[in-house]
């Protein structure tokens, strides 16, 4: 009421001020929104690629050799584990995760797969070279169809794929984690990403209790210097960690934005 003759008699003034206040306070709601979805959408996507598996074989930077995936099935009596090879690469407008499996191994992980494999689309993405499958949503948006190429860039080094078919992901969630994510065959994997002879991971499943860590046991014998196996989820408790400094910078920002609202 004290400033109401004031403001009355400057009413640009007090648009600018209501103005200002409201752009600082959708600032701080929307940068927290983003927040939320990115670290929701990571988490979908990490559960998604890590599928069931309860551990995961890990090497060094240059991953693993791949005959340590034979040796594990015929001296380590591991039945329930699948090799993967996976990187980056980019096309015009979109930057693809390159997941590479064996299709024959994955049913008890990943349950994409299993629609898939129902298909024809299996045969086609193990005979022919650098053939992988995307969801068609994706296929549509980056104007692809099956039997087109993909002209990639991995680092700086060109790579050409052919789209063999489509994902069928059997769930929304899924499917919304697999939006850019390209599926290959192992081998075309590695040579897409210039991973040969090399995996990325071994995942593992394997049961709770005593039975579990014997299998566990066992496998730690055959292991080469430098592989350790993790838990599937320490690998996405890591990334969050690293992602959280930069939700803090954004959560600053918005914050600086609501204060210069506030001023004005």
């Amino acid at each position: 009421l004290a400033g109401l003759r004031h403001l009355s008699r400057h009413p640009l003034q007090l648009l600018f001020g209501v103005v200002g206040v409201a752009l600082g306070v959708a600032a701080v709601f929307s940068i927290d929104l983003a927040n939320e979805s990115a670290r929701r959408a990571f988490r979908i996507s990490a559960q998604t690629v890590a599928g069931k598996a309860t551990h995961r074989i890990v090497g060094g930077p240059s991953g693993l050799e791949e005959s340590l995936y034979a040796t594990l099935r015929r001296q380590g009596g591991m039945r329930t584990i699948a090799p993967v090879v996976e990187g980056y690469a980019r096309i015009p407008g979109l930057t693809l995760h390159i997941l590479g499996v064996d299709p024959f191994a994955e049913a008890p992980f990943r349950d994409y797969t299993q629609g898939t494999a129902a298909g024809a689309d299996i045969p086609r993405l193990l005979s022919r070279p650098g053939a992988v499958l995307l969801l068609e949503e994706t296929a549509k948006r980056i104007g692809v169809s099956p039997g087109d190429a993909l002209h990639l860039r991995v680092g700086p080094e060109p790579a050409r794929a052919t789209l063999s078919g489509f994902l069928r992901p059997g769930d929304d969630v899924t499917r919304q984690a697999l939006e850019t994510t390209a599926v290959a065959d192992i081998a075309t994997a590695q040579e897409l990403l210039g991973k040969e002879g090399r995996l990325s991971r071994i995942d593992l499943l394997v049961p709770w209790g005593v039975e579990g860590e014997a299998a566990l046991s066992r496998v730690r014998e055959i292991l080469p210097p430098g592989a350790e196996i993790l838990p599937a989820g320490a690998r996405g408790s890591a990334m969050e960690q690293m992602t959280r400094a930069f939700s803090l910078n954004l959560s600053a920002l918005s914050l600086l934005a609501f204060v210069v609202g506030t001023f004005l």
